[in-house]
């Protein structure tokens, strides 16, 4: 494409992969790098990390630039609001002076980027779309953590932020829902339905895909994964909202009804608001489990611990998407899952997977209980789960977000 035509994207992100590790970061990584790879010219603008990361930098076929204040906004009450004063300050500054350097600003999520993407652009005449996160972005503009922290003001700001965010979106160009669920939310805000375009989150699929059985015990020898126990995965940051401690609390229970069982949970809680590592750690170490637990902290080859697993398990208390299902699903393993974000659509209970409630113990218990009894089974459950991620294989995301940055191009120059 002649580089007169092609699209210029400014991609806004409050995190970025490397080094953050939480969805938000990855699947910006994934989106802005395969975008890139699709002849549109892609430019990454992320917040500064804790520790520091290099200010600017090359990372795969990106240019990525951190700018700061660094440090934690989500849960920390009024302690985050001068950081985030400063960040959309020097937010606006950025994108005011180097208009014509982008023709479509990219902003994931709306807490807080859009209230400075979408009136930036409909200043100086170029294209904005939204991606929101989560169905949380509507309704929860401040975490519930952090207005427990703020007393009566709290409410007051909630509700004047909550205005600036919704104006903000319904004024965007394009504003992408990853799930059902979102898109519902985002029509009873009052976003117009031909502004809101459906994309769900993607998974590669040739990486998360399943193995031969020697691979699988080639990769449990590597991985230092017992080869002859039955291994329960859990991949994911280990914070409440991830439903860790109601998974760890029963995980006893299941242990000595089933001894064959070995739980490997792939994560870290640091850096996380509402981190409870410390917790879950203490808490098998006290009920005596050190023997079915294994903690395999953060790593960035995901795919190979759900290659070498046999069950995924995953109590979230609630996603926008949860890529992380989506990548076990591809990988064939039978999975249990709350539901949460895209489960319920992606999943049919004892088909391709189970179903239970988020925040209900004895549900998760009964879901894993049917599960582990369908064992005969896991085999074709895995290959049903497989195939229902076949629309949502990265190449034909990324081919629909490139082909959406060309329209809105196409537009503007119109």
């Amino acid at each position: 494409m002649p580089p007169s035509l092609r699209p210029r994207v400014y991609w806004l992100t409050e995190e970025f992969f490397p080094p953050e590790m939480g969805g938000t970061g990855v699947v910006a990584a994934s989106l802005s790098q395969g975008i890139a790879a699709r002849d549109v010219e892609t430019h990454v603008i992320t917040r500064q990390t804790e520790p520091p990361s290099s200010p600017r930098e090359q990372i795969g076929s990106v240019d990525v630039r951190r700018i700061s204040p660094a440090g934690r906004l989500k849960g920390a009450g009024w302690k985050a609001f001068p950081l985030m004063l400063i960040y959309l300050t020097r937010l606006f500054v950025l994108l005011m002076t180097e208009a014509r350097r982008y023709d479509i600003v990219f902003a994931s999520g709306m807490k807080i980027i859009p209230l400075v993407a979408v009136p930036v652009c409909r200043l100086v005449g170029k294209k904005c779309i939204v991606r929101l996160e989560s169905p949380f972005e509507l309704v929860e503009p401040i975490s519930a953590e952090a207005l427990g922290t703020m007393g009566r003001g709290g409410r007051l700001v909630t509700r004047m932020l909550q205005w600036f965010q919704r104006a903000a979106v319904r004024r965007a160009h394009r504003v992408v829902a990853i799930s059902q669920e979102i898109e519902d939310r985002l029509l009873a805000s009052g976003v117009a339905p031909e502004r809101i375009v459906r994309i769900s989150n993607a998974v590669d699929m040739n990486k998360y895909r399943p193995v031969l059985p020697q691979e699988r015990r080639a990769l449990r020898v590597r991985l230092q994964i017992p080869e002859n126990r039955t291994i329960v995965l859990f991949v994911g940051r280990l914070s409440r909202a991830k439903g860790v401690m109601l998974l760890i609390e029963a995980w006893p229970q299941i242990a000595a009804r089933h001894p064959e069982l070995c739980l490997v949970m792939v994560g870290s809680g640091e850096g996380s608001w509402d981190d409870c590592e410390t917790q879950v750690r203490e808490h098998v170490r006290m009920h005596s489990v050190e023997q079915s637990v294994i903690f395999a902290g953060r790593s960035e080859r995901a795919w190979e611990y759900m290659q070498a697993a046999d069950v995924f398990l995953f109590p979230s208390e609630y996603e926008g998407f949860a890529l992380t299902v989506a990548e076990a699903l591809s990988s064939a393993l039978p999975s249990v899952i709350t539901t949460v974000g895209a489960a319920p659509e992606l999943i049919q209970h004892g088909r391709n997977g189970f179903l239970f409630p988020p925040k209900d113990q004895r549900a998760m218990i009964d879901a894993f209980e049917e599960c582990l009894a369908a064992r005969d089974h896991w085999e074709s459950i895995g290959y049903c789960a497989r195939q229902a991620m076949l629309p949502y294989d990265l190449a034909r995301v990324l081919d629909t977000y490139a082909q959406m940055c060309r329209s809105l191009r196409s537009d503007s120059r119109s």
